[in-house]
């Protein structure tokens, strides 16, 4: 005896619905097989309810997405997919079991389901529109309109469409599955009222059934389509947050092994970790990272976002080999001795090829991070970028010939201008200052104060070194300098691969700091205060370290400064990128500025932790850019766009190149002054130094 439809639909369904799900699982077990091909990474699964709260915040709540414009967009997509997806289930277990229902949690929770996703899917036709509005018309430069993008836009807009249809001919037609629901369904009763050409009995038969049919199979090809196109992210962005690096600070590079490895940094797919893999899955392709990016900004052949899916092809191109060689249920790293087909980095951008990064893009970071704090799904770009440096720099020599000659120079002198050693303390003759770990005892200090390379070396930084001295001895800090026994922090040749030379630096400093006590750092540059705060504990260090513009707002809110002379210039603040954006410090020097009399201070364009970067990070200042405008000339042009008389910075590095920028641009008369250089000058100069700061009784133990 035949059976009917009604009969065989669930039979087929069941079938129809087991065969996609088997294609769509396979998809993603080659993906976890091909992610694990990385390098094992540990601590990622520490601290679980702390990684359960940002994936709520980040990925629930939408937080970074909602902070830019069009964010609202994606929202919509993601809560109508969240809501329809309840929705779905139901409409896949009717489909195997013809009388499931979601009635049992009952009958207003089951309409507000109801409601709920026949809302959602008519807002997802204007999120649609919106999208595509943005591509064609709007057409921001870091948005690309692709044709996965608009295929994956089509099949939105399907899965949509053929859901409406199906309702609205259901309830036209008063076919059981929808007619109870009618009520609630406020939008497929309007496409019901559409359809009243049809007649009900056709209407709910044939044509309900066809456009069901029709939904089934737009639903699950999209499902299958995920894996195999850029809304990749829909399965590795939660992961991805989940597993986001806590073991380290954010702004810190992973540690070498020198003593058990062979190769270093990352020459091919399979010499990152499993999380630097995972990072390619979880991209959206919103393009926040290259709107942000100060290199691609200005020219350059740098694009954070198409690294990360350079290095994503890659493993699609070289694992799908290794792969083909293994078992499907070997799920292990690629051995050692694996040799890619394709190379991970091309020897040039014009002998670049799918799958492929290029020099020219790696030497082209500042190591800003602009990338990294703009990406709503926690992927580390910089990371990547810095450890296909370290092989570039270590297992190459691929450097540029000023930036060997940098090298040089912290090797045989300990600064990056090569000047004698000797000369460390040159510029402190005379000035009555105390030296660590000379006559006096280490215990009657609070704090050392590291002046680093260029306050040490540098005549320009020197003026800010001197400035600040003014302020710790009004304010009564005691302190004091290592003179020659202070090193390069080794900032500059981590951030260009000189992992090597950096960690020889490191344990040399750290030595010498824990050898004499040190506790408390106070240091002007941020580049140093990044490396001592988050870089040397790995590596033993730990000290409290506190940038000069943290010690000076701190010395204000005591009242052991009085600042009494006024100012009455217009000054707008340039963000360090190793300060505001890496640091999370951007309220210290506004606060310090602040505070002096009559000082007007207005906010430039992309300032806080959304600054634009000035160019020298990332080894930059040692090297050339040949490529486009140079960044610190565009960071000139947006700092000069409010007309100010000053531009206060609070990095050496900052100063330079701005400095540089405003005498490009014929604005000398615009002054360059760091935070300090703008208090020292509303000092009361009749006002007594406030006492010497007597150490804690610890202090005194420790020390």
């Amino acid at each position: 005896m035949l059976l009917s439809y009604a009969e065989l639909k669930p039979l087929i369904f069941a079938l129809f619905f087991l065969a996609m799900m088997g294609a769509f699982t396979r998809s993603v077990w080659r993906l976890a097989r091909l992610a694990r091909l990385g390098k094992d990474e540990s601590g990622l699964f520490k601290d679980p309810v702390d990684r359960i709260g940002q994936v709520i915040y980040l990925v629930f709540f939408q937080k970074k997405v909602v902070e830019e414009r069009f964010g609202w967009n994606h929202v919509v997509f993601f809560w109508a997919f969240m809501l329809i997806t309840v929705g779905h289930a139901e409409f896949i277990m009717r489909g195997i079991i013809p009388t499931f229902s979601l009635g049992f949690l009952g009958e207003k929770v089951h309409g507000a389901i109801m409601f709920g996703g026949d809302l959602m899917a008519f807002l997802v036709l204007f999120a649609v529109a919106g999208a595509l509005f943005r591509r064609a018309v709007i057409k921001p430069n870091y948005i690309h309109l692709s044709v996965d993008g608009l295929r994956i836009l089509g099949m939105i807009t399907n899965v949509m469409l053929t859901y409406f249809l199906a309702t609205g001919f259901g309830i036209r037609g008063g076919h059981p599955d929808v007619a109870g629901h009618a009520n609630v369904l406020v939008f497929s009763n309007v496409v019901a009222g559409w359809l009243s050409a049809f007649p009900a009995a056709d209407a709910g038969g044939v044509w309900y059934e066809l456009f069901w049919w029709a939904h089934a199979g737009v639903l699950f090809a999209f499902l299958n389509l995920i894996p195999h196109s850029k809304h990749l992210h829909l399965l590795g962005a939660i992961p991805n947050i989940y597993v986001h690096k806590r073991e380290k600070p954010r702004a810190a590079l992973t540690k070498l092994d020198f003593e058990n490895s062979e190769a270093f940094g990352v020459g091919k797919v399979t010499d990152f970790t499993w999380k630097g893999l995972l990072d390619t899955y979880a991209c959206t392709e919103c393009g926040r990272c290259d709107m942000y990016c100060p290199a691609r900004r200005t020219g350059k052949a740098l694009e954070p976002q198409q690294v990360i899916h350079d290095i994503r092809d890659n493993m699609f191109i070289n694992g799908d080999q290794l792969l083909a060689g293994r078992g499907i249920f070997n799920f292990t790293q690629a051995p050692a001795d694996f040799e890619p087909g394709l190379p991970l980095i091309a020897a040039t951008e014009e002998e670049r090829k799918e799958g492929q990064t290029s020099r020219d893009v790696l030497w082209a970071c500042t190591s800003c991070g602009a990338c990294v704090e703009a990406c709503p799904v926690l992927i580390d770009h910089v990371d990547s970028i810095m450890d296909m440096r370290r092989h570039l720099t270590l297992m190459e020599g691929d450097v540029q010939p000023a930036l060997a000659a940098t090298f040089k120079n912290v090797e045989n002198n300990y600064n990056p201008w090569g000047i004698g050693a000797d000369k460390r303390a040159a510029w402190a003759e005379g000035m009555g200052l105390k030296y660590w770990g000379g006559s006096e005892d280490a215990a009657h200090f609070e704090f050392l104060f590291w002046v680093g390379c260029a306050g040490s070396y540098d005549n320009r930084a020197q003026k800010t070194i001197k400035a600040l001295t003014r302020i710790l001895d009004a304010g009564g800090v005691s302190y004091a300098i290592l003179g020659q026994k202070e090193r390069c922090t080794g900032d500059p040749v981590r951030r260009t691969g000189n992992e090597y030379l950096f960690n020889d630096l490191a344990l040399h400093n750290v030595a010498t700091l824990n050898e004499l006590g040190v506790r408390k750092v106070i240091t002007a540059c941020p580049h140093c205060f990044n490396t001592l705060k988050n870089e040397y504990p790995a590596f033993g260090g730990h000290y409290e370290v506190l940038h000069h513009t943290q010690v000076i707002e701190q010395l204000l809110d005591e009242g052991r400064i009085q600042l009494n002379q006024e100012i009455m210039k217009k000054v707008t603040f340039h963000d360090p990128c190793f300060l505001g954006r890496w640091n999370d410090e951007t309220e210290a020097p506004r606060k310090s500025l602040a505070a002096v009399r009559r000082l007007n201070v207005v906010e430039a364009k992309e300032s806080g932790k959304k600054s634009f970067c000035c160019g020298a990070g990332g080894g930059q200042m040692w090297m050339e850019e040949h490529e486009g405008t140079r960044v610190n000339m565009e960071r000139t042009r947006q700092l000069l766009e409010v007309e100010p008389e000053v531009v206060a910075v609070a990095c050496p590095f900052c100063m330079t190149m701005i400095e540089d920028g405003v005498k490009a641009h014929n604005r000398e008369e615009v002054k360059v002054l760091d935070v300090a250089e703008v208090v020292a000058s509303a000092l009361d100069p009749n006002a007594k130094p406030s006492p010497l700061r007597v150490p804690h009784a610890e202090d005194k133990a420790h020390a």
